[in-house]
């Protein structure tokens, strides 16, 4: 008599579903793609939909970097405050840490502040972002006031600083860039 494997598991839903199993599927998405033209709150300018990475799920202006307070949640598009969101620094996404105990750093992410609200939202750079308003903010967020600086250290978000200059420039221009570089005069 041929024994099961001790690691296979008994199936408990038959192979085949029911047609209604994948509608419910499909309304219960947590992202919402919307890839739409409109037109920024803060600039006025049109932002049209772009081919660059991180644009399909569009949540800032490239030209001025603002955002409007939709999601609640990344994606959902469920926010009733529909502020205007002001990009106020930058920081990266963490992914855990790697077997030698050091902090993996991510993306590249903006952190934006609602004057409506008062919420904090992270949203990752996109490939068509204005870099000079990128480093511009990275530039101003060392002059951020205390109560925004508290807000922000409640939720365990670390702006970038001087310090983290050369991360930056990595992480925008890859990982070939040289900071000398940019004092270069050719």
């Amino acid at each position: 008599m041929k024994h099961p494997h001790p690691c296979s598991k008994q199936r408990k839903r038959p192979l085949t579903h029911h047609p209604k199993d994948k509608r419910d599927k499909k309304s219960r998405k947590r992202w919402h793609t919307t890839n739409e033209a409109f037109r920024c709150h803060h600039c006025q300018q049109m932002v049209f939909p772009a081919e660059q990475i991180g644009t399909t799920q569009r949540n800032h202006c490239p030209h001025c970097l603002w955002s409007c307070h939709v999601d609640t949640k990344p994606g959902n598009r469920a926010s009733t405050c529909h502020g205007g969101m002001e990009p106020v620094g930058l920081t990266f996404k963490h992914h855990g840490f790697d077997k030698y105990g050091r902090a993996r750093t991510g993306d590249v992410m903006l952190v934006h502040h609602c004057h409506g609200c008062g919420a904090i939202n992270l949203n990752r750079i996109a490939g068509d972002d204005c870099l000079a308003k990128l480093f511009d903010i990275f530039d101003r967020s060392e002059t951020l006031g205390p109560p925004l600086l508290r807000k922000l250290s409640e939720q365990a978000i670390c702006l970038l600083t001087r310090t983290d200059s050369d991360r930056l420039h990595q992480a925008i221009y890859g990982k070939s860039f040289r900071p000398d570089a940019l004092t270069r005069v050719p």
